[in-house]
This record gives structure tokens, sequence and C-alpha cells, in this order.
């Protein structure tokens, strides 16, 4: 029914989709009416937020040390599973704060293998000509997902926040079967082709600052990516109407990310669409700082969403590209960092905002910090980009 193509495809959409667009987005959806009804301290839900972000780090390492082989499926399998299950023993009240902490930790590590083992699995069963557009699909599920912890949004005041749970824990569901199914055709060719070594790639100058302003891009999307519904409520005092229609544009962005970022791959290859990438990503925080102008608010929503998932594509290929048979390795190193930057991220701006630190201070820090990587990243890369003409050109 499907090709090889297509069903790669769909499993790396499926998989990047419940990994961050449901394991990980959905909170902060979620998170003032959850707040709201279950009585939690602003202090609690920061530790909620916390939590993920530890369990996703914990996730990409543990990710990162498995063999490449056949195992890998039945961990993408499971770690589907369990991620589903978190939701489902988020959406009720009544239980001590450990119970929630236990769950977000385990969902932020269900993200993290799933982050990483999938595209690895695409690295090893796609033909090298088809990589690109398996990516670019695959990696726009960060954005499907988000749009799937969406769709009830204009309902919540007219459902329970126990049942948007359960809506989630459907689509987690929903996505992990079919995730199963598709997978299954290729336990026999992991099986049979297995790498036994990967090559023992040291990272370079040119990974090192790859990685950095990718980083970067960890801390800088924290604000948006944990407060930007709290922002858009308690300092913009926003109706639910505007909120969720913030919420729904930063999802449509994400559902654009990847093709955007492959749009720029073809067009300007893959450094100059980074340079550009992360250069509107810095404008896009900036947007933020001027509520005044709602259409700034509106931008701000579209292009964070697009621009985080579209550096995130880019930033996966290009490690694939240049790094060939080392990429789970390195990927995983890119992820775990990612990972380690969120989580520190997320405590310094939860600290923050324990000292009473306004959002648009926040939102400049994340800026300034993006800023720094960005501008490092394009002075650095002009020693490599004679060796980058002679990578292959997409091909549309």
């Amino acid at each position: 029914m499907f090709s090889i193509t297509q069903r790669l495809s769909v499993f790396l959409m499926l998989s990047t989709g419940l990994a961050v667009g449901i394991l990980r987005f959905s909170y902060t959806a979620l998170l003032p009416s959850t707040r709201e009804a279950f009585e939690w301290s602003s202090n609690f839900a920061s530790v909620l937020g916390s939590a993920n972000l530890l369990g996703y780090l914990i996730g990409a390492f543990w990710a990162m040390r498995l063999a490449q082989n056949v195992k890998m499926l039945h961990y993408l399998t499971g770690a589907g599973v369990i991620g589903s299950l978190s939701l489902l023993c988020c959406a009720f009240d009544g239980f001590i704060g450990t119970w929630y902490i236990f769950w977000r930790v385990l969902s932020g590590i269900c993200g993290g293998l799933l982050m990483i083992l999938a595209p690895t699995v695409v690295a090893q069963c796609a033909d090298a000509s088809k990589r690109l557009k398996i990516n670019f699909v695959g990696f726009s599920g960060v954005g499907i997902g988000v749009l799937a912890a969406t769709l009830f949004l204009p309902y919540l005041d007219r459902i329970s926040i126990t049942q948007a749970w359960l809506i989630l824990f459907s689509f987690a569901v929903l996505f992990t079967v079919f995730i199963a199914k598709l997978i299954y055709p290729f336990h026999q060719q992991l099986d049979h082709n297995t790498q036994t070594q990967a090559p023992n790639t040291r990272p370079d100058g040119f990974y090192k600052t790859l990685i950095l302003v990718y980083a970067c891009s960890a801390f800088a999307y924290i604000p948006h990516s944990l407060f930007w519904i709290d922002y858009l409520t308690q300092s913009l005092g926003l109706s639910l109407f505007w909120i969720n229609f913030n919420w729904i544009l930063y999802g449509i962005g994400s559902a654009f990310g990847a093709f955007t970022a492959y749009l720029f791959a073809v067009k300007f290859g893959n450094l100059k669409a980074l340079k550009l990438l992360y250069s509107f990503y810095v404008a896009a925080i900036l947007f933020a700082l001027m509520p005044s102008f709602p259409l700034l608010t509106f931008l701000s929503s579209l292009l964070t969403g697009l621009l985080n998932p579209a550096v995130v594509f880019l930033t996966s290929y290009t490690i694939l590209q240049h790094y060939g048979l080392a990429y789970k390795k390195l990927w995983g190193m890119a992820t775990m960092t990612f990972a380690l930057v969120q989580l520190i991220g997320g405590l310094s701006f939860s600290t923050l905002q324990s000292f009473n630190v306004a959002y648009p201070q926040q939102f400049i820090l994340a800026a300034a910090v993006l800023l720094s990587g960005t501008l490092y990243f394009m002075f650095y890369v002009r020693r490599y980009e004679l060796d980058f003409k002679k990578e292959v050109t997409p091909q549309t």
C-alpha cells in the first residue's frame, strides 16, 4: 500500500509529532486550565515543566547509548505506549505532587527516545537520495502534534480539563498504533543490516559550532514553549478566543517549519539557510516585546512555532549529510545537548519568575542568547564554506 519512502516519512512524522508535539507541547497548551482546575501553584506548574525537560534529557542520553539494531524498534513502540500512559495518569486530580512529577519525567524520557531513535531508523533504512524528503516530511510531525494538541482548545470552556487530557491520550494511542504498524516491515531489514560499529567520528570544529547555536536556540525558545500561554493570559489579559488563536498560529507555524527549512536548503544550501532561519528566530522572539501591536504578537506565535522545527530538522539533516554513519551518535549528542540546555533554561526562567522578573525581560534574555550564538555561527562557518560547497545540493 505504501512505498518504503512513504512508510518511513509517515513513521517519522508520527514519531516526532508524538515526541514533541503531544508529549511535550500539549502541556504548555493546557497549563493555565490545568493549574486552575487542579489548584496547582505557579511554582509547582513550573516544576512539572522542568520535570519533562529532565526526562527528555534522560531519554536522549539513553537513546544515544543504545545499539543501532532491531531493538530500536521495540524501544520506539515501548516509548509510545508509556508516553501515552503518562498522559492518562495526568488527567485526574487528587494525587500527590510526586505522582505528576513521575509521569512528566517518564513522558520526557519517551519523547527523547522517539526523537533520536526514529530518525536513526530512517537513516539506516532509507536510500541516501530520499533522505532529505523523508526528513522534511517527518520533522513536520512536530507541528502536526502541536496542532493535534490545539484542536480542542476552543472548547476548553465547554469540556473539563480531565476530558482534554483524555483527548490527548487518545491521540497518543492512535499515533503509537500507527507507528508500530508502519515500522513492522523493517524488523527484518534492521536485523540483517545491523551496523556493528559506527565510525568513531570525533566532533570537529564545525560540529561544535553547529551544536553551540543549536543549544542557544534550545535556551531561547523556553519562554514561548513553556510560558507563552501564561504570558498571553496573565500579562496581556487576552480572552480565551485570542489565546487559542495565538496557540493555533503556533501550531500552524510548527506544521510548516520543516517544509520551510527544506525550501531554504534547496535555494540557499544548508549553511546559509541556517543563518537566515536563526536570524528570523531572534526577530520572532523580539516581536513578543510589542504587545500594543497585535499583528506582531501573532507573528511571534507563528514564527517561533515555525522556526523551532525548522532548525531542528535542518540541524539533523546537516549532521546526517556530512557525518554519515556517525549520525546516531552525533545526533544523539546534539539532542542531549539541546535537552540539557532546555532543562537549564527551564530552571533559569522559572527562577526568574520566582524573583518576579517580568516576561519582557525574559524575552530579551532569550533573544540575546540566540543572537550571540547566531553571530558566532555566522563568523565561524566562513572557514568551512569552501568545504561545504562540495555538498550535494538537495534535489526537488
